[in-house]
């Protein structure tokens, strides 16, 4: 899927960001392609470990692994990365698909300069890299706490650009086809088969557009549109619960109850409540 934004407005909003922790962040799309960056480029030692064939390897693999975990967990993640330095990755989710990544990173948790010269110097030894002598530059000393701080002011950058809609996604058809065949038949018996007749596609390519374009599968993404329509008929109407798990497709009420309290954290009687 392409990636669309307000090149403009969201580099405004990286620059804030870094004048406020001079920590370099980065966009990346659902293909976990670098699309826009404050400040531009890598830090000296970053360059250098990516511009060289083994290292580099390992740098793409550590950026790849943490957009796979956190799209997983559709959550902010904060780790280690290869060479020791620290990075946060967090998913963009627009509508339960994720459409792209903001990440931040080069930066250290190292008890001092020196420890961090020793440590990058080693990484370099193990790459056969030339010792370079401020191979620390341009990569900030944090605290626990500030990378914690940094974090969370990132993840509150995601609500922000996806509400101002300084980040958009231009859904292909088959998201917006699929979403509109399930929305209008959520009451029936939901198959694989039939969601991949009604578009005209293979249930093995289903499976994979899925995967793809909702990070999820084709079963967890119709439970996800059921409890959603169900908490919208919980507030807005006074059926019955009963009628409610019937109408959004749930034919066993015990099950509706499980699968509702497990997906909201608590009880259909309790939500409506």
């Amino acid at each position: 899927m392409r990636l669309e934004f307000n090149e403009e407005h969201l580099l405004k909003l990286m620059k804030d960001f870094y004048i406020l922790t001079n920590i370099r962040i980065v966009l990346f799309d659902d293909e976990f392609r670098e699309v826009l960056s404050y400040p531009y480029t890598d830090c000296p030692f970053c360059k250098m470990m990516k511009q060289h064939p083994a290292a580099g390897a390992l740098c793409k693999e550590s950026d790849t692994h943490s957009f796979r975990q956190s799209r997983a967990d559709k959550q902010l993640l904060i780790y280690h990365c290869h060479a020791g330095l620290i990075e946060a990755t967090i998913p963009l989710v627009d509508n339960h698909a994720v459409i792209g990544y903001l990440m931040f990173g080069q930066i250290s948790d190292a008890e001092s300069l020196h420890d961090l010269e020793q440590m990058l110097l080693g990484v370099l030894k193990k790459h056969q890299l030339p010792a370079v002598k401020d191979c620390c530059r341009d990569i900030p000393l944090k605290t626990n706490e500030e990378i914690e701080a940094a974090a969370k002011i990132m993840e509150a950058c995601t609500f922000y650009v996806l509400y101002d809609e300084a980040i958009a996604l231009r859904r292909q058809n088959f998201v917006n086809n699929l979403q509109t065949y399930l929305r209008s038949h959520l009451q029936e018996n939901l198959t694989a088969e039939a969601i991949a007749d009604s578009l005209n596609i293979s249930r093995s390519k289903l499976y994979l557009a899925c995967d793809k374009n909702l990070g999820m599968g084709i079963a967890e993404y119709v439970r996800l549109l059921r409890i959603d329509e169900a908490r919208r008929l919980l507030k807005e109407t006074d059926y019955s619960i009963t009628r409610i798990a019937n109408m959004t497709g749930f034919a066993d009420y015990n099950y509706f109850c499980r699968v509702f309290k497990k997906m909201t954290g608590v009880s259909a009687k309790k939500y409506r409540s």
